[in-house]
């Protein structure tokens, strides 16, 4: 997968490239000197962009490996698909085998795929606006947008390892396999000081936020789900705080219709808050994510008005068990759900009727109508989000990371951690988020006089219903301690909360890395 922002950054400093290679033989990307680089305002936006290169084209293997732990994926029969995703679909990966989203076969070496590189690009960033005589607003936006992203990158790394080398500066080659593992307590704090109010103030609000870039509430969402995940309740009031301010500031709300949410036209509307942004331009470069998910040469439905007709390589197709866990008149059901047979059907009378605007290409064949299976509608590939050089593979629809409804569920649930149950306010906040997907306000769940884990448990599932696809269903499993529940028909247990450190790199290391608990 290709992204829309070139890497112009310095090759010489070995640390912040990856290639196939062993890790510690990373090669240089460029013949631009690190001294002659990383002076100029222009220098560091750049330097800006290549950890935002990070994030483009890292986080999307991370969903698409955290969809498969879940249940909202599993493995499918087209391109690409393998053993190696048939172990985390079933829990069946160990210290020899378990290549993936946080390591392809070496865990910090970052073949194609990972977090460390992020981690990398932002200790870079950083050290170099530390001390720099540019203009002190201007270093200490960028520093912040930095400090957000290795946030960002360390908490997946959290979620997924726990326990991991914690590279707080840029370090030489020589000096990688010396870097202790953080214990979880170490590991929690530097994220967080990596959110202080101070750091958080810094960045601009939404308002004043070019698209893609990093506002100031999304650090406060991050710091949430940072705090959450830790359970440190002693930081529960403060977050809670957070997300109380950004409900009463007036400066987002919902958008009425759940499913245009992952239209062209919901992209950076109201709702939004972090979104990260695809060029889409006629080079080959975009959203790969969205070819990875849903049927290989399957029409997609909804986007039939506007012509498109676009495949994907049919891996981490939908259960049948997601589209059943939605009740009737719940519009996130076909906000999150696409079934091919049905919709095929609609596109196929629509290209009848002639329906379809000027110079549209429909066909739909047999066993298009005939596929049983079901779509992910949010990242699902469509015209309006494809480059016309090739309408199949590139696409530019912007990948939602924070919205607005995290925020309402994420105060009531704070409010229920907190107190032990809900008051007017959460109340107030979950109702929102019902009344919006039924469309009306028939079908609200009062949660006065639940215990505080009934409460938990109804926000869990509201939670899958309004976040399927978007990266947090099995992030949620471990917050809520559901993986007995939701996954332990699929093998999960215990041990699985946390990955095994890839033993590759514990041989490489000789002695500097140690296995995580539960895997030695």
């Amino acid at each position: 997968m290709k992204t829309t922002i070139k890497l112009l950054l310095v090759g010489s400093i070995a640390l912040a490239a990856t290639s196939c290679s062993d890790f510690l033989e990373t090669e240089p990307r460029t013949q631009i000197a690190e001294t002659e680089f990383y002076k100029t305002e222009d220098d560091m936006m750049k330097g800006l962009y290549a950890v935002m290169n990070e994030m483009q084209i890292r986080m999307p293997e991370v969903f698409s490996y955290s969809s498969l732990l879940s249940d909202e994926s599993e493995t499918g029969g087209g391109i690409g698909e393998g053993s190696y995703k048939t172990k985390w679909d079933t829990f069946s990966y160990d210290p020899n085998s378990c290549f993936g989203a946080w390591g392809y076969g070496s865990w910090w070496n970052e073949w194609d795929y990972g977090l460390f590189n992020g981690v990398v690009a932002a200790n870079l960033l950083i050290d170099k606006l530390d001390g720099c005589s540019l203009d002190k607003s201007f270093v200490n936006q960028i520093s912040a947008e930095a400090k957000f992203y290795r946030a960002f990158f360390y908490y997946y790394l959290f979620m997924g390892y726990e326990q991991f080398p914690l590279l707080k500066h840029t370090l030489a080659a020589s000096e990688m396999y010396t870097v202790p593992k953080g214990t979880r307590q170490e590991i929690y704090d530097f994220m967080m000081s990596d959110l202080t109010d101070d750091i958080i103030n810094a960045l601009p609000e939404r308002a004043n936020t070019k698209q893609g870039r990093v506002c100031r509430d999304a650090a406060r969402v991050l710091r949430a789900k940072i705090v959450l995940f830790q359970r440190d309740e002693t930081q529960y009031p403060k977050v809670l705080a957070d997300m109380k301010e950004i409900i009463s500031s007036g400066r987002y709300m919902l958008n009425p219709d759940f499913r245009k949410l992952w239209l062209k036209e919901g992209e950076w509307g109201t709702e939004s808050i972090f979104d990260v942004c695809y060029a889409g331009n006629n080079s080959g470069e975009g959203f790969g994510l969205a070819r990875s998910l849903g049927g290989r040469n399957i029409v997609d439905p909804r986007s039939a008005e506007q012509g498109g007709l676009l495949e994907g390589y049919g891996q981490n197709t939908m259960p049948s068990t997601i589209y059943n866990m939605f009740a009737e008149g719940d519009t996130r059901r076909e906000g999150t759900v696409i079934t091919y047979a049905d919709e095929a059907k609609k596109v196929e009378d629509l290209v009848r009727k002639g329906e379809l605007p000027e110079g549209s290409k429909f066909s739909v064949s047999e066993q298009q109508e005939n596929y049983e299976g079901l779509g992910h509608y949010k990242l699902h590939p469509r015209k309006e989000t494809a480059s016309a050089v090739n309408p199949s593979d590139n696409y530019f629809n912007s990948w939602r990371i924070y919205r607005y409804a995290d925020v309402l569920l994420l105060a009531t649930e704070l409010e229920a951690r907190i107190n032990g149950s809900v008051g007017t306010d959460g109340q107030g906040y979950f109702d929102q988020v019902r009344d919006r997907a039924f469309q009306d306000r028939n079908h609200r769940i009062s949660l006065s006089g639940k215990s505080k884990q009934e409460i938990l448990d109804i926000l869990f599932k509201e939670r899958g219903y309004e976040f399927i696809d978007e990266m947090q269903r099995w992030f949620d499993i471990l917050r809520f301690d559901k993986g007995t529940e939701i996954l332990g028909s699929k093998g999960w247990t215990e041990k699985y909360r946390y990955f095994p450190i890839d033993q590759s790199e514990i041989d490489r290391s000789k002695g500097g890395l140690t296995q995580n608990p539960g895997w030695k």
